[in-house]
């Protein structure tokens, strides 16, 4: 990772998962960046509650997921 010159820090894209739901929250923590900072802790919140969302539920939703 690098430093550009407004110091933001250059994040390799995340590779999909093959969770459909999981996917759509790593999207939205790559899109923070675009947001006004006042909404951070509102997206934090929601990506927060479908990630715990779908650890609560693994292996009861009947994806079945190859493991590196």
């Amino acid at each position: 990772m690098s430093e550009t010159q407004d110091h933001q820090v250059d994040v390799p894209a995340v590779e999909p998962t093959g969770h459909a739901q999981i996917d759509a929250a790593l999207e939205r923590l790559d899109r923070l960046a675009d947001l006004e900072i006042t909404s951070h802790p509102e997206e934090f919140d929601a990506i927060h509650g479908v990630l715990r969302e779908s650890l609560a539920n693994a292996g009861r939703d009947g994806i079945a997921l190859d493991s590196p």
